[in-house]
């Protein structure tokens, strides 16, 4: 068995900043075009950044919280801000996870 990687070398660089919505424009890979390592699709390591909101994500999903208001609210508590520093909206948060596939 392969050894689990923290990044997949192998994916295709995405420089888009606002993912295509048509299937087909860089969104989905050939069937075998690029292998797969296990448990890994990420093309870098997450920083500091995402692994503080990732965790406080996790936690939040963890106490039964469930809507996109009630998540924002709560980020904004722990004062987890987007990375300008400016506090959550629905509107924002939606086009993080957008751009960061997340």
């Amino acid at each position: 068995m392969d050894i689990i990687q923290n990044i997949n070398p192998y994916l295709p660089a995405n420089n888009q900043i606002i993912p295509a919505r048509e299937g087909g424009k860089g969104n989905i890979q050939a069937p075998g075009s690029a292998p797969n390592i296990v448990w890994q699709t990420r093309s870098r390591v997450p920083d500091e950044y995402e692994v503080l909101l990732i965790s406080a994500l996790e936690n939040l999903f963890a106490s039964g919280m469930e809507t996109l208001n009630d998540l924002i609210e709560a980020l904004n508590q722990q004062n987890l801000f987007d990375r300008q520093g400016n506090a959550w909206t629905a509107e924002s948060f939606r086009e993080f996870l957008l751009v960061n596939g997340y």
